[in-house]
């Protein structure tokens, strides 16, 4: 189906995990563990949330950021026990910007930049969404709607699905882990793209397809909303 854009509100919405506060007399000095610097590149996105995943950590995550927030041009630096961790950014509204695991030595992470822009992808489905894909623009070719009652119609995609698999033009492409899955119905993560035109194919967890075609996205402006509804 080609599912139309929805401009959305902004939305606070409650997180599939709970927020803790870290402990400043547990971080080691920057010479005995490992620095973790975010760097926010972007223009207009704040970085208000930084949850931290590992050992000596909370399961649900540790909001290390506290009450500091990594405003646009801004550079925050994490210093931590050596050890492995997993770190998810969200903004002041607790939308996904990203997320990064395995960081088992000094990282430097950059929101943004380059001249990317973010998108925002919200799920008021019933499923969780798992894949992104990003194409140039035009690449997706239909011939019959996604939406009709046709037998023939899981055939029908799954040959376009065949073509633009071995195609292989995608300019981003992304498989997201359990944790930063869009959720069902508030789930809300930003994604970035070089300004242009684009196709865009969202898959759920049904493995059910969804399309945005031949949309443009420029370095000014509203931000590009896409609603899976």
């Amino acid at each position: 189906m080609i599912k139309g854009t929805i401009l959305v509100a902004a939305l606070i919405f409650s997180l599939f995990f709970v927020m803790g506060c870290g402990d400043d007399e547990t971080l080691p000095d920057e010479e005995d563990g490992i620095s973790i610097e975010v760097a926010n590149n972007s223009e207009e996105l704040v970085i208000a949330h930084a949850a931290f995943f590992g050992e000596g950590l909370d399961d649900w995550g540790e909001d290390l950021l506290k009450d500091e927030i990594i405003a646009p041009d801004e550079v925050y630096t994490f210093i931590l026990p050596e050890g492995e961790y997993d770190l998810s950014l969200f903004n002041q509204d607790f939308f996904v910007i990203n997320s990064y695991f395995g960081l088992t030595e000094d990282t430097r992470i950059d929101i943004g930049g380059d001249g990317r822009v973010p998108i925002l992808v919200q799920n008021t489905s019933d499923y969780n969404l798992l894949l992104f894909y990003a194409f140039p623009g035009g690449l997706i070719d239909l011939d019959f709607d996604l939406n009709e009652d046709d037998e023939m119609l899981e055939e029908e995609w799954a040959e376009v699905w065949d073509e633009i698999w071995m195609n292989e033009d995608y300019l981003q492409y992304q498989l997201l882990h359990e944790r930063e899955a869009v959720r069902a119905e508030t789930g809300r993560r930003f994604f970035f793209l070089t300004p242009g035109n684009y196709d865009f194919l969202i898959i759920n967890e049904e493995v059910e397809p969804f399309l945005e075609l031949d949309i443009e996205i420029e370095d000014e402006g509203p931000r590009k909303v896409i609603t899976i509804d």
